[in-house]
């Protein structure tokens, strides 16, 4: 079985920049403050979330364990997508997934697409 959902990037391509530079990688990287880091982990989950609930996903986790495939479109290199992936990747715990160890989710995979959102697959495997 595969579950999939979108979560919409910000309305304008400024918005969408910003917002990049503010979850990439980098940025913790950099030493973000952990109430900074606090923060960013609540508005993930609950937009997950919110996304979710609004496109009508699951609210049984799978009963397999799963590959995760998110797609993105902006401006950060690929593997600068993982803090964003992680807190998405925590938002399913419960939810999507039974719980985000390696008996649950056997892999990560990050491409690229066209579209103005997050694509984010959970596939049973």
């Amino acid at each position: 079985m595969t579950v999939s959902f979108r979560i919409p990037y910000p309305a304008t391509k400024a918005g969408k920049s910003e917002w990049s530079k503010l979850y990439g990688l980098n940025a913790y990287w950099r030493g973000k403050h952990w109430s900074k880091r606090k923060s960013d982990v609540a508005f993930w989950h609950q937009l997950t979330a919110r996304e979710m609930d609004r496109q009508g996903v699951r609210k049984t986790p799978l009963r397999n364990p799963v590959i995760l495939t998110f797609y993105h479109n902006d401006r950060l290199d690929c593997s600068n997508h993982a803090a964003i992936e992680k807190m998405i990747e925590d938002a399913l715990h419960g939810r999507v997934i039974v719980n985000d160890d390696r008996r649950w989710v056997r892999g990560k995979e990050s491409y690229f697409h066209d579209e103005d959102y997050i694509l984010v697959v959970a596939r049973e495997v």
